[in-house]
């Protein structure tokens, strides 16, 4: 059965709006060009490709017992020309600090999320390429000096 999902986004002053789902999540979002309180529509969904890849990445690695000291995913954006300026490419390069995870599992976990697990991903129809980068040596299982 299909699932569906709300939110309300309410106007609150010029460009500036509010989101509330129904369980009273709030995000601010601003196009104001000065005294910014929230990022830009597509800045969000950027983020939301991000947080969305990293939630079955997180879930993966906890399977695997393995110990996050850090993990980030880097995001960028190419934004067609003309209206509606939307994205035609996204990349994503996911970061680890993971002593114990090796290059080719990270680059599977990160396939697997990217290609087949996140819903923000199937939504889009910009051309998304992704990489991992590991900064502990897996051999030792310990950080290398940057």
């Amino acid at each position: 059965m299909p699932r569906t999902q709300t939110t309300v986004v309410y106007h609150l002053v010029d460009k500036r709006f509010v989101g509330i789902t129904p369980d009273e999540q709030r995000v601010l979002i601003d196009g104001e060009e000065t005294a910014k309180t929230g990022m830009r529509p597509m800045q969000l969904l950027l983020n939301a490709l991000g947080a969305c890849a990293a939630y079955d990445i997180v879930e993966i690695l906890g399977k695997r017992r393995l110990n996050i000291l850090n993990y980030r995913i880097e995001l960028s954006g190419i934004r067609a020309d003309s209206p509606p300026r939307s994205y035609t490419h996204i990349h994503a390069r996911h970061v680890f600090d993971i002593p114990g995870l090796d290059q080719k599992s990270a680059d599977r976990f990160v396939e697997l999320a990217m290609t087949k697990y996140c819903s923000v991903a199937a939504s889009l129809s910009a051309q998304i390429t992704f990489e991992t980068a590991l900064e502990h040596d897996p051999a030792r299982g310990r950080c290398e000096s940057a």
